[in-house]
């Protein structure tokens, strides 16, 4: 969920906290932990990212319904991270973050 919201402030042009719960370094220590290595990241990433895209969308729905939002003429736009899935479904995402030591 980290990185969720590390792209989404270096999106906004600020710094956030790019060393902080970086997946090659939770690996390392579920590594260090378990004296197994997890392997590959990027499907439990993946399927984290869209399950949270689903969440937003169901939450602009609500607020869509009570009036609080309007809903847009694009239903991706209630997606905040949609280019984010869109990079991580197309394989673009993964050279841009350290999977592994």
């Amino acid at each position: 969920l980290h990185l969720f919201f590390q792209d989404l402030t270096t999106g906004l042009g600020a710094t956030g906290l790019p060393d902080f719960m970086r997946p090659v370094d939770l690996a390392a220590a579920y590594a260090e932990a378990s004296g197994r290595e997890p392997g590959d990241l990027t499907w439990h990433i993946a399927y984290a990212a869209m399950r949270h895209g689903v969440i937003m969308r169901r939450v602009t729905e609500r607020s869509i319904l009570f009036g609080e939002a309007v809903r847009p003429p694009d239903p991706d736009d209630m997606i905040i991270h949609r280019a984010t899935l869109r990079a991580m479904l197309a394989g673009t995402y993964w050279d841009t973050i350290a999977l592994h030591p």
